[in-house]
């Protein structure tokens, strides 16, 4: 239908125009196939590809990716007449952003081609990033494959950066694209079938995958086995049928990444306008490590944290804890007196724990089991560590050669975490202590293990001998350092089991035994774990002795730090350190938006978390781009909090979804509301999908989140970063009104994306 509407609007472009401008490429008859060399010379010759986006599928996503890369203006289309998945478009994130244009019949689309004037491309002016030369789309799950892909990646000695699906719940075309051209390779794996969302990666991995080759950047596409890429793009794939295939699929990747390194051209990059090749860093602090310390504000809970004040840090999403885990680490680990273990296990890991070694077990002796896990696979970690950080240097200071080799035989008693990083060989013990229970009772159905069977399935080493002579190393060094991120990262609020608790609960009793094993040895040790706020919370009412471990928030609530936070990115992009904040940001954008000064008008939609502030700008700047603007004006920002706004609340969806799965798609209530809400307004809305228990449950949650806040008698409005992130104060303020003059405001944040027009948004 798509197909002869399209051949349909071209015979009347050729009746009408003096020449044909247009060419069409028809899908081949065989279903499923793909002829990829004609129309990719096509794309590459020509100055304009229109592509339909009516229905998604792999080719078309890739064309468009190719075109982009190889500097062609593409102009999207859809047919609006075609029955199609619009959650599906804004799950993918790409094509939305770069927006389409719809039609619906051949006559309309003849005039929507006639009217085509403007063939330029969307400017790409961005410098290589030798620093992290990798880029890495990972799957929506963090299975066996991915691990190992990344495990071989830091092996080869690459720094990446990625798009991680459980940080980031879309993937603008704006993001991808600078995360592409700015890298020297790229490592796409493709998601089976048969997994979860699949379709969504695969569609983000076609267009990513087409803009690499379309920017000539080494790329690897891996799957496993011939599933999902169609028969023709064989050429274009590396398939493995074992893990262990992997690592030749990446040392091959790594090596032309390594030629492209040293191929770079030392000679300067051709001078662009200063908001084209204006670099804010990542979004993400797990893209930006290379750079980040360059401008980093090192706020009051940061200086904490490195002094060892404090043995938590919490914060919601985006609030910057992998930032001061990174800065934590980048401070301390230059000192060659210091041992600084810096883990980043994935959920997967953890959860894999709990299914296969948890079940085995007694109930009286899980806590046992769990802490002897965490004690154990810390001490080999900081065994590792330390083998790795003196390899050469014990060679030439004699004090530490005998404890080093005395220590590297006790180490080596058993090669199963010889290689790969962390998460290779936490899995690979969880993997060994299972192995080794099912050998020794291979009928065994119900059987628990008491807890010295336990003790003897987990530790493979001599525990006693093991930490004696990491004692004894440690003596001649100045302190020790436990940074433990990503604990709760895949796991849901909702979803955490009393087991899943435990395993927090347990990692921080395990770094406490440690701490105490080594203060008699004068061995100064700290423990910082990182978590999630509504996990902490979780974690705080599940414990019996709560409060006794010392924490700090990383919530923000000044506006001023968060333009700290763009000053020092704006000075790293070498504009003048002595200037004002002021003076800097109008060098990048207009002063003003609706009567607004702009950068507190961006501030008051960023939910006071320094990501959404930085991918709010992200947007907006992208705009400004790709329409040649000199800086951001006040379209671009009204555009960019469009697609912001769309992205937001995906990704509060998300968060609330984790806390309360019931209320999935609950902001969509809201859609074309007014902004301010009286209580029984709130009601109504709820009412009709929820009962009054889960009603209650629900707002509680929007105000805990920041979608809502809390009008005051003055008609200010209070969100939960107004009151310091205190749910007390915040109930409090809100039960002081009278039930019927109670009102609530919806976060301008999310207007755009719910429809909330002009008339609705007066107080």
């Amino acid at each position: 239908m798509v197909g002869q509407t399209i051949e349909a609007a071209l015979t009347t472009y050729s009746g009408r125009q003096e020449r044909d401008r247009f060419a069409s490429w028809r899908e081949n008859d065989v279903a499923g196939r793909f002829i990829v060399d004609p129309i990719l010379d096509q794309i590459a010759a020509c100055q304009c590809l229109v592509a339909d986006i009516s229905t998604l599928n792999f080719n078309v996503a890739y064309e468009i990716g190719y075109a982009i890369g190889r500097g062609r203006r593409v102009i999207l289309i859809r047919n609006k007449s075609i029955a199609s998945d619009e959650t599906e478009l804004k799950r993918v994130g790409i094509f939305d952003t770069l927006g389409y244009r719809s039609y619906e019949n051949a006559e309309e689309l003849y005039r929507l081609l006639a009217t085509l004037k403007d063939f330029t491309p969307l400017s790409i002016a961005i410098s290589p990033n030798t620093g992290a030369p990798v880029y890495i789309l990972q799957l929506p799950f963090n299975i066996d494959a991915q691990i190992r892909i990344i495990a071989r990646v830091k092996k080869a000695r690459l720094r990446f950066r990625s798009f991680d699906p459980s940080e980031q719940s879309r993937l603008p075309a704006p993001e991808a694209i600078e995360s592409v051209a700015s890298s020297f390779g790229v490592i796409v794996p493709l998601a089976p079938a048969t997994m979860q969302d699949a379709r969504v990666h695969n569609l983000r991995a076609a267009f990513v995958a087409g803009l690499a080759h379309g920017l000539d950047k080494a790329t690897t596409l891996v799957q496993a086995g011939d599933d999902p890429v169609p028969l023709d793009y064989r050429d274009f794939i590396d398939s493995y049928r074992h893990p262990e295939q992997l690592d030749e699929i990446v040392e091959r990747f790594a090596l032309e990444v390594t030629d492209a390194l040293q191929a770079q051209s030392r000679a300067e990059p051709p001078q662009h306008g200063l908001l084209a090749s204006l670099d804010m860093g990542s979004s993400t602090a797990e893209n930006e490590f290379v750079n980040l310390g360059e401008y980093y504000v090192q706020t009051d809970q940061f200086r904490r944290a490195l002094r060892g004040e404090v043995r938590i840090v919490v914060g919601r999403k985006g609030s910057g804890k992998t930032a001061v885990f990174a800065q934590v680490r980048d401070h301390i680990r230059p000192d060659r007196n210091q041992i600084v273990l810096d883990l980043k296990p994935e959920g997967y890991q953890l959860r894999k724990f709990k299914e296969q070694v948890l079940d085995m077990l007694e109930e009286g002796t899980r806590e046992h089991t769990i802490t002897a896990f965490w004690e154990y696979l810390l001490l080999l970690e900081v065994a590792y560590k330390i083998l790795e950080k003196d390899r050469s240097y014990h060679v030439r200071d004699q004090t530490l050669y005998e404890p080093y080799q005395t220590l590297a035989r006790i180490y080596k008693e058993d090669g199963y975490s010889q290689e790969g990083d962390f998460s290779e060989r936490m899995l690979r013990l969880t993997e060994q202590i299972t192995g080794t229970f099912h050998a020794s009772h291979p009928d065994a159905q119900d059987l628990r293990l008491t807890r010295q069977q336990v003790t003897e399935f987990v530790y493979i080493h001599d525990i006693r001998e093991l930490r004696h002579q990491i004692e004894t190393y440690l003596s001649f060094k100045r302190g020790l350092w436990i940074l433990f991120d990503n604990l709760d990262k895949g796991w849901s609020a909702h979803g955490l089991a009393p087991e899943d608790l435990l395993i927090i609960r347990c990692l921080l009793d395990a770094t406490r035994k440690i701490e105490q094993s080594l203060r008699p040895k004068a061995i100064d040790c700290h423990t910082i774990v990182f978590l999630r706020n509504d996990v902490y919370l979780l974690l705080v009412e599940a414990t019996p002795d709560r409060g006794k471990e010392i924490r700090v928030s990383l919530d923000w609530s000044e506006p001023d730090l968060l333009r700290d936070m763009l000053k020092q990115r704006l000075i790293y992009n070498g504009l003048n350190r002595s200037a004002s904040f002021e003076q800097l940001w109008r060098m990048i954008c207009v002063s003003l938006i609706d009567g607004e000064e702009t950068s507190q008008y961006l501030i008051d939609r960023s939910m006071m978390r320094p990501r959404f502030l930085l991918n709010l700008i992200s947007h907006c700047r992208g705009f400004a781009v790709n329409f040649g603007h000199d800086m951001i004006d006040a379209d671009d920002i009204r555009k960019g909090l469009d697609t912001f706004s769309t992205d937001l609340i995906y990704d509060i969806d998300l968060e609330i979804r984790d806390v309360l799965p019931f209320a999935e798609d609950v902001l969509y209530a809201f859609l074309g509301q007014s902004a301010r809400l009286m209580a029984d307004d709130i009601e109504q809305v709820l009412g009709g999908k929820f009962d009054a228990d889960a009603r209650a449950k629900i707002l509680n949650v929007l105000l805990w989140y920041g979608v809502l806040g809390v009008v005051r008698p003055n008609d200010e409005v209070a969100f939960i970063y107004s009151v310091n992130y205190d749910m007390k104060r915040l109930n409090a303020l809100l039960e002081s009104v009278p039930l019927d003059k109670r009102s609530f405001f919806i976060n301008p944040a999310f207007w755009p994306g719910l429809e909330i027009t002009e008339q609705h948004r007066l107080l």
